[in-house]
């Protein structure tokens, strides 16, 4: 078992934003789930098989099409994990991480949706920037399909892109629109 969740420290700088952030105190921070519908995520979802898709070729501010997932075998219920490699340049927190990261076109996430596929991940701030951050996590949520954010680049890096069995664990909460989270994968 390999955990791929991104785990900060506890003197980040990130922690002292939390106080003048609503976002990040409403559990925004590290790797988390999000949940802005507050929706309870099926129990049957922590046992998932998926693929992880190297995607470390597209620069900051680019969009992340349906090439990536030509020849790709994804099925209804699997975890698709997107490894940019982002943080290898940019660390987390940094303005280019929050604001300038790759991010999935809606043709790919309208294909991930009509896949039926249970959780979508990203070793970055979000499957979309900008105003459009938010919309992408809630029509997922909407379609009973996840994002993850915040996935660790570099443990990424360890992982081969054949398809895997994957643990997703996070704690349920009823105030809290990103649930804590740690994934695994399982070899």
């Amino acid at each position: 078992m390999f955990e791929i969740s991104l785990k900060i420290d506890r003197d980040h700088e990130v922690w002292s934003w939390v106080k003048n952030n609503s976002l990040l105190s409403l559990g925004h921070i590290g790797t988390h789930i999000d949940v802005y519908n507050k929706t309870i995520i099926d129990e049957e979802k922590m046992k998932t098989e998926g693929i992880v898709i190297n995607c470390k070729n597209y620069q900051l501010n680019s969009e992340i099409g349906l090439e990536v997932i030509e020849n790709k075998n994804i099925k209804k219920g699997d975890f698709i994990i997107f490894k940019t490699g982002i943080q290898n340049g940019y660390p987390y927190g940094s303005n280019e991480y929050l604001k300038e990261h790759p991010e999935l076109s809606w043709e790919l996430i309208d294909f991930l949706l009509e896949k039926e596929v249970s959780f979508i991940g990203i070793d970055c701030a979000g499957i979309k920037r900008g105003e459009n951050h938010i919309k992408a996590d809630k029509i997922c949520e909407e379609n009973s399909c996840y994002v993850i954010e915040n996935l660790d680049s570099k443990k990424l890096e360890k992982v081969s892109e054949d398809r895997k069995k994957i643990l997703t664990v996070w704690m349920e909460n009823p105030i809290l629109t990103g649930l804590s989270t740690r994934v695994f994968v399982l070899d």
